[in-house]
């Protein structure tokens, strides 16, 4: 088990399980700054998941299935500081390998192919694996960006974003929560935006023979700055501008750029796009009837595909039969490009299992 007595040296803080929501591994998204760590440190501490020492850095990419591992770029301090992290686990490899006997030149193959080397060379980080492919291809050379950061195995290592409480210490300088993005996350759609107040107010919409025209009045702060168009004839969704010297083409760029769809960067089509789904649906829940619900189609994102049904009876939400019954019904229903369908109740999306689940409401 690795050692966590090991005091904080320089650039390194003790993790403190009372701060670091804004670093909370599930907040973290492109291009913010978290604590990461790499899966082989991993330990079992009374039933959670520890980590001798997390590295501060930024995000910069996901890589592997639905984006579970982080390639991250860090500063000079923490970039040594996982430089020295892998010395320390050659050591305990060492140390394991000369308890089960082995000895010399033995040993030290042995190391280097389950432990590769890591080290300094002026700026740049040497990680030697020729015991893994050879001598030709073994060494591989990091080097610090135009920025002095450095991205160390990110595309190889499996490193994951974890919560600072669940590391024994820190090694970097955590940013504040003021020095963090906000995003918020839209009720209706997987998007985060950096603020509230730019909102939708108004929808009128126009069925064609390719789609549905729109048009939907854009405010800041209570104050029309625009209107966002689509025409419905497969072309795109676009915003016109009441007053640039309010709100311009600039100040949207600003915007959609601290947006966040899927957690990636996105653009402004996709933003206007789902403001506008956000008044949508919020205006079509407000006008449910009492005891009537609202069901939608969505992808495998929870993004909602423009397909919905209102229906009443659903007299026991969250008994299973009721659910059941319902999932046979919705399965009739012919859906545009989604993947499964999703019911509001108690003030959220809940997904309808199969109509071969006996499972009731699920959030997922």
């Amino acid at each position: 088990m690795p050692d966590h007595t090991t005091p904080p040296t320089r650039g390194q803080h003790p993790a403190d399980p009372t701060v670091g929501g804004h670093l909370a591994a599930t907040h973290i998204m492109i291009g913010d700054i978290g604590v990461f760590a790499g899966d082989w440190t991993a330990y079992d501490h009374h039933g959670r998941t520890r980590h001798p020492v997390g590295f501060v850095g930024r995000l910069d990419a996901q890589r592997g299935y639905d984006g579970q591992y982080a390639v991250f770029s860090c500063e000079r301090d923490v970039a040594e500081a996982i430089v020295a992290d892998q010395e320390r686990l050659r050591d305990e490899t060492r140390r394991r390998l000369h308890g089960d006997g082995l000895r010399g030149p033995a040993l030290d193959a042995e190391l280097d192919l389950v432990c590769a080397p890591l080290y300094f060379d002026g700026d740049e980080i040497i990680l030697d694996e020729r015991r893994v492919h050879g001598d030709a291809d073994g060494i591989s050379r990091i080097c610090p960006d135009a920025d002095g950061r450095y991205t160390i195995c990110g595309w190889v290592w499996d490193w994951r974003a974890v919560d600072p409480a669940d590391c024994a210490r820190i090694a970097g300088t955590p940013p504040t929560p003021a020095q963090q993005p906000a995003r918020i996350p839209l009720r209706h759609s997987p998007l985060h935006v950096p603020h509230d107040r730019l909102t939708v107010t108004s929808l009128d919409e126009l069925p064609t023979d390719r789609g549905v025209a729109f048009t939907a009045a854009l405010r800041l702060d209570g104050t029309r700055i625009g209107v966002i168009h689509n025409e419905g004839r497969g072309g795109g969704t676009w915003l016109s501008y009441h007053d640039p010297a309010r709100f311009s083409r600039r100040d949207l760029d600003e915007y959609v750029r601290g947006c966040r769809y899927r957690r990636q960067p996105t653009d402004e089509e996709t933003v206007l796009d789902r403001l506008v789904t956000e008044y949508d649906l919020t205006r079509r829940i407000s006008a449910l009837p009492a005891g009537a619900f609202l069901a939608r189609s969505v992808d495998d994102d929870g993004d909602s595909c423009g397909d919905f049904v209102v229906f009443t009876g659903l007299d026991r939400p969250r008994q299973p039969a009721a659910w059941t019954s319902l999932a046979t019904y919705l399965a009739t229903v012919e859906a545009t490009f989604s993947t499964h369908w999703q019911v509001w109740l108690d003030g959220a999306w809940h997904r309808v299992p199969d109509p071969t689940e006996t499972a009731g409401p699920d959030t997922r």
